[in-house]
């Protein structure tokens, strides 16, 4: 994997990114979907929102490597579900790009951005049998704290609900 990344934020118009990044990642999305991703789960990715929340409170951002090609998608919500606490929706990364550190980086990032804006903790739910998401994110000190039902595309799935206290 390359060394060099750096961010875009994205809008609607990006959506070519976030499908490239999903198509790479076809084995999130079957275990996710049951199926590849389309153009409109890259473009739900940019534009879905939790309840009572705005476009303003959501930041969706692809992870470019030197030669500006996308080999990662974050989404992050803002003080969701409550003021304070900030909600990892989306930290995918390209096959290519996982195992090597990159998501440890960008999770220090998404920290750090989260401490400045006001935040003391940070959520992200995580679907029971994505076995190795669950032990990335229990390695950086998530505990889980819940868990609920929820169907994507054809596919019910347990959600697990984890949190990190960062201050």
């Amino acid at each position: 994997m390359k060394r060099n990344y750096h961010v875009k934020f994205l809008n609607k118009t990006d959506v070519a990114l976030v499908e490239t990044v999903a198509d790479a990642s076809s084995d999130y999305f079957l275990i996710e979907q049951g199926r590849p991703a389309t153009e409109a789960d890259a473009l739900a990715i940019i534009q879905d929102l939790p309840p009572g929340k705005s476009k303003f409170d959501k930041f969706v951002m692809a992870i470019l490597d030197e030669e500006d090609a996308p080999i990662g998608v974050i989404d992050v919500v803002a003080d969701y579900p409550r003021k304070g606490e900030w909600i990892i929706g989306l930290l995918l990364l390209v096959p290519d790009a996982r195992k090597a550190g990159m998501g440890k980086v960008l999770h220090q990032v998404i920290r750090e951005w989260a401490i400045d804006g006001g935040a003391d903790t940070l959520r992200i739910g995580i679907l029971a049998e994505n076995e190795a998401a669950v032990g990335f994110w229990e390695h950086l000190g998530y505990r889980k704290i819940d868990s609920k039902q929820q169907t994507f595309g054809e596919k019910e799935h347990q959600v697990d609900v984890y949190q990190l206290g960062i201050k």
